[in-house]
């Protein structure tokens, strides 16, 4: 069994164009997180949030 026997080959236009957008790049995409506090959150990770917030806002 070659590697090439695992490759999922397109079967119409749309879906290459699918695969294409999933395939790896030399430059990703900038990536986001939201983070919220919820209103039953102890208060250690009220503080972690916190130093997170001055991690970013540093910057």
């Amino acid at each position: 069994m070659t590697q090439l026997d695992n490759v999922t080959r397109p079967k119409s236009q749309r879906s290459k164009r699918f695969l294409e957008g999933r395939a790896p790049k030399i430059a990703e995409n900038v990536k986001n997180a939201m983070i919220m506090k919820g209103g039953n959150t102890s208060e250690t990770i009220t503080n972690a949030l916190k130093d997170l917030r001055l991690l970013f806002y540093r910057m």
